[in-house]
């Protein structure tokens, strides 16, 4: 199974992670969950959607066919991060139904931005082609992420003139469900770690790329509606930008629902969303499986 070959990737160190045994040790949580919850659902793994050796995909079946499709993006701050750190999520999804699909991406520093935002929009576009074929429901298409991933889930979501361009059809994705993520990177802000490069060394190289992956600069109107959470023990960019966020999307008139969980940290916030009685977990099986964003 693809949890005995993960890809070699850099430790979690002060030089590049802001916790690194808090990170490291999410890292090893996730994965064991994740392959308790696979040898019970039996999940489709390392579906290729694309020639790259990143641009893998795992799928965890939903209980009935015809059910609305869930591609939620993994975090890891740009440079680390596996799908397998999703799978645990599926578990109380699944049954709803829903079929829960967790991509791979590119990370830097090989692959700066735009690369893992183009393959997280290949990714959608695979599910959008091809989740019949697993039961899932084109029509109900939604895309997700935790951390790094929701900010890819929330462009995806607002960057429409991206869509026609890899063959997405306008209005195919329904909603976005945005977790514990950063809606503004900027250039000058320093970067995870302590090695003192910015976001234009580690992440957005070019001019304007600050704002290209940047949610908060897409709002428009006519965009899908919005489920963002995160915790109030989050990392501080995330506590105050997530309102920011929320207030842009309602002053764009997006239906948005907001919700700040109290107590966990940026880590077991998600690690929280396995757990079927959780809000979130609620909330997300309410609204694929019914259309309806609960208030």
């Amino acid at each position: 199974m693809a949890f005995d070959r993960l890809r070699p990737q850099p430790p979690r160190t002060p030089e590049n992670t802001r916790h690194p045994e808090r990170a490291s040790w999410y890292g090893a949580e996730a994965v064991a969950r994740s392959r308790r919850v696979a040898e019970r659902l039996s999940p489709a793994m390392d579906v290729a959607y694309g020639r790259g050796s990143e641009q893998r995909l795992d799928l965890y079946p939903a209980s009935r066919p015809g059910a609305p499709i869930l591609v939620f993006f993994h975090g890891g701050a740009w440079a680390h991060g596996y799908k397998e750190w999703n799978g645990f999520m599926a578990a109380p999804l699944c049954d709803a139904p829903i079929l829960f699909v967790s991509p791979d991406y590119r990370l830097v520093p090989e692959h700066k931005f735009p690369a893992a935002l183009d393959d997280a929009l290949a990714a959608v576009v695979w599910a959008y082609e091809h989740a019949r074929e697993y039961g899932g429901d084109p029509a109900r298409l939604f895309v997700g992420g935790w951390s790094a991933g929701g900010t890819l889930a929330g462009l995806i979501g607002l960057r429409h003139e991206l869509h026609e361009a890899v063959g997405l059809p306008r209005g195919a994705v329904r909603g976005c469900v945005v977790t514990s993520s950063m809606f503004e990177i900027k250039a000058s802000d320093p970067a995870p770690g302590n090695r003192g490069w910015t976001y234009r060394d580690f992440f957005v190289p070019r001019e304007g790329d600050d704002r290209a992956a940047s949610p908060l600069h897409h709002v428009r109107t006519g965009a899908p509606p919005f489920f963002v959470s995160h915790s109030d023990a989050d990392f501080p960019q995330i506590v105050t930008g997530g309102p920011i966020m929320v207030e842009a999307l309602r002053a764009a008139g997006v239906p948005v629902r907001h919700r700040v969980y109290s107590g966990p940290d940026h880590y077991q916030a998600h690690l929280d969303l396995g757990d079927p009685s959780h809000d979130w977990v609620k909330t997300v099986r309410t609204w694929l499986t019914t259309g309806a964003l609960p208030d």
